[in-house]
């Protein structure tokens, strides 16, 4: 995704960002956190999962075994990108959970990245490292997991769709919007083209899009990202005042390239739930510029520190937690039809 300059919201943001405390392990839900980091630990025991490799194959069979266990039934969507021959194929992974009307009714779809980026036979050595993405595509991906164990025992009336994306990050080590985002680009576009599944367009049905991304940091807290739907983000600022975890909620804010953008463009309103502001170790190059309530936090992103060590069971859980305290808001909002 690409990372556009930092925005501050106000000075009471930065205060309560320097006040944000590591996760309790007491987070309120039924997403169990260990469970969660168990998936992560295993998931980067694969090794580095660039698309393309052994291992993010690997990591697709296991992933495979892990929804079936659920009773669930794991789909593939492979497909190439022209102009990508050293890739191979690219495969999304879903999964169905039906509501009341699984062939017609309305869909919410929870999504994530589970590829980790390219980090190998860059011209420059700075850009060549070993890099697993614990948490840039395995924290998420595995919140995704535990989330399915539980709304799969749920009564819902709409159906929920959960999409583990291919090939999200840039083949390029530096950003490059024609060579990133090839999974939910291609899972968009496919379905906004299947007639049968979508007669009147991918938005028509899918009334909701929710992105996880970066998620499972010590520290965890939530940017705003300006192209999400204002009606989702207030849907989880009230989850996350339900649990009393506000001060985690959208002190950062800008526009950020990720896989939700795909959808949005086709009317689908999306949130993505990020981690990312001052992450990035380009951004405290220069001490002086990096505000005292943020100099805690890890810089980690796109480097060999992005490790499991850096993850809480209790960070996880209140990701997946916050997801399932935002659903009821989520369906009165966005599907009241189904919900009657």
């Amino acid at each position: 995704m690409t990372r556009p300059p930092t925005r501050t919201r106000s000075l009471l943001a930065l205060l309560a960002a320097a006040l944000l405390p590591a996760c309790s392990a007491s987070v309120s839900g039924p997403v169990d956190g260990a469970r969660a980091l168990a998936h992560v630990q295993r998931m980067v025991e694969f090794g580095p999962r660039p698309p393309g490799s052994a291992a993010i194959e690997q990591t697709r069979q296991w992933m495979e075994a892990e929804i079936r266990k659920l009773g669930l039934e794991p789909r593939r969507m492979a497909f190439r990108a022209p102009g990508e021959p050293q890739i191979g194929e690219f495969v999304n992974l879903w999964t169905e959970i039906p509501g009341q009307d699984p062939a017609n009714g309305p869909i919410l779809a929870l999504a994530a990245h589970y590829c980790s980026k390219l980090t190998e036979g860059h011209a420059n050595p700075a850009h060549n490292f070993r890099f697993v993405g614990a948490i840039d595509g395995a924290g998420a991906s595995c919140v995704l997991l535990e989330l399915a164990r539980h709304l799969k025992e749920r009564k819902t009336a709409p159906n929920v769709w959960l999409i583990w994306f291919d090939g999200e990050e840039s083949l390029e080590f530096e950003w490059n919007d024609k060579r990133a985002l090839f999974g939910s680009r291609h899972f968009a576009a496919a379905m906004q083209a299947d007639k049968q599944r979508f007669p009147k367009g991918l938005a028509q049905r899918m009334k909701a899009f929710v992105l996880l991304d970066l998620i499972g940091d010590k520290d965890l807290k939530i940017d705003r990202d300006l192209w999400s739907n204002g009606d989702l983000q207030k849907v989880f600022l009230e989850a996350a005042k339900r649990m009393g975890e506000e001060r985690r909620m959208f002190a950062w804010e800008s526009k950020i390239t990720d896989d939700h953008i795909p959808f949005q463009k086709l009317g689908v309103p999306v949130i993505n739930l990020i981690d990312f502001f001052w992450r990035d170790p380009n951004s405290r190059k220069d001490p002086a510029q990096v505000p005292a309530s943020v100099r805690d936090l890890q810089a980690w992103w796109h480097t060999p520190e992005d490790t499991v060590d850096k993850m809480s069971a209790a960070s996880l859980a209140l990701a997946g937690n916050l997801v399932w305290t935002a659903l009821p808001g989520i369906e009165a909002r966005f599907f009241p039809a189904a919900a009657r």
